[in-house]
């Protein structure tokens, strides 16, 4: 596509919309965390079911990623985009209406639906409406989007339910109401690009690209490492207020408010890797290095006392987790051979590999802690954190950077 087809100044929307239904995901994913304590009372269930609410979600994203991909190829990218919004906001609504623990698993899984058929999409959309060059800086705004939709999960539901009369159904349907206007948006304003508006011969060619992709090795590591990631990351996620609030003796607002470091430390992390990966040319400083920081800081926010060195170890999370997102984007994008349709299914694969690690993490691990504790069930998972750490040093670099250190190396050698 030429580079003036692709300079419309519509691409500006299509990404505003893109930042606020990919924040919508993981507020209305995670925002049951801080209100885990008052499900719990209410819902007369334990840890473990608490756990799977949070979790049910991750497990249709690892099923839908990949049939939200094959479904992208078949209807394309924007019709797929807007039907997992509807279903996110369909399912957020009517958890607000949940009488029972069954009843509010079922709209968990309407919402996890929704959140699965939206994976694949957003990098096909970025790739047909912007330039190679600026796919760094594009990945970067939605690797933040998720991270300010987590800080609002954790930061602001705490106050929001005490502001609603300390009701945790009314809060869930508050932000389904929001999902919801999102989804309007999309289906007001939502465009495919003109050279690809009749692109059903587009689809068509790329009908193999899921086989394709599985064939890819880079693929393959990617998505073991994204998921020993996402194991941990996931379990911090969702018991971190609860282990704050009853093991280290902080209100459920406090330990809310302390969880939300995680994610405004990432908001400015992922901008920042963005920025210098893209400035750069490289994508493997932020890959591993960032894991080991990500394996530190969940070691400390567990073991450590003190609040000052607690809040440094989040901070660490939140950098080393969120660092990767806008590269991760990148390198899959970036990998010999990809197409727009080629690259949504490599991140579904990709995704959906994550995702699973991340519906398994709390379910298992909340189940472990009745028998174990939980402090000692969140220090041993952290052995996936060392898996991930490997699989990313495994990946080769993608980007133009290579060229540059290549040449320079030959030189060298030369002289």
């Amino acid at each position: 596509m030429a580079t003036s087809e692709r300079a419309s100044s519509y691409r500006w929307v299509i990404e505003v919309l893109l930042v606020l239904a990919l924040a919508s995901q993981t507020l209305t994913w995670l925002a049951p965390a801080p209100l885990l304590g008052p499900i719990i009372s209410d819902l007369h269930i334990h840890l473990g079911d608490a756990g799977l609410i949070i979790s049910v979600i991750a497990l249709c994203i690892a099923i839908f990623a990949l049939a939200g991909a094959i479904v992208a190829q078949k209807i394309g990218a924007l019709r797929s985009f807007i039907l997992g919004v509807w279903l996110l906001a369909i399912g957020g609504v009517g958890s607000g209406y949940a009488p029972g623990f069954g009843a509010l698993l079922a709209c968990r899984v309407i919402e996890g639906i929704g959140f699965g058929v939206m994976i694949a999409p957003p990098a096909t959309l970025v790739m047909q409406w912007f330039d190679e060059s600026m796919w760094p800086y594009m990945n970067m705004l939605n690797a933040v989007a998720p991270f300010l939709g987590l800080t609002a999960a954790f930061a602001v539901t705490g106050p929001v339910y005490v502001a609603l009369g300390s009701r945790w159904r009314t809060v869930l349907l508050t932000y389904g109401l929001a999902v919801a206007v999102i989804a309007v948006l999309w289906t007001l304003l939502g465009r495919t690009h003109p050279s690809h508006t009749a692109a059903a011969g587009g689809h068509t060619a790329d009908a193999g690209a899921m086989r394709e992709v599985l064939g890819m090795r880079d693929i393959r590591v990617i998505a073991v490492a994204l998921a020993s990631g996402m194991w941990v990351f996931q379990l911090y996620s969702a018991f971190l207020p609860e282990f704050f609030h009853t093991m280290r003796g902080f209100s459920l607002e406090e330990a809310g408010e302390l969880t939300a470091l995680v994610p405004f430390a990432g908001v400015f992390a992922a901008a920042g890797a963005g920025v210098m990966t893209g400035a750069l040319g490289r994508r493997r400083p932020f890959t591993w290095p960032m894991q080991i920081l990500f394996g530190l800081g969940c070691l400390g926010s567990v073991t450590f006392s003190s609040v000052a060195a607690i809040r440094i170890s989040l901070i660490l999370i939140g950098v080393g987790s969120s660092a990767l997102l806008p590269t991760l984007l990148t390198m899959v994008m970036e990998l010999p051979g990809m197409t727009p349709t080629k690259a949504g299914s490599g991140l579904g694969v990709v995704w959906a590999a994550g995702y699973t690690g991340a519906f398994l993490s709390p379910f298992i691990c909340g189940a472990l802690a009745g028998r174990f504790g939980l402090e000692t069930v969140m220090v041993g998972s952290l052995v996936f954190a060392l898996v991930a750490i490997v699989g990313f040093y495994m990946v080769p670099e993608t980007g133009p950077g290579r060229m540059r250190i290549g040449s320079t190396a030959a030189l060298r050698t030369a002289r």
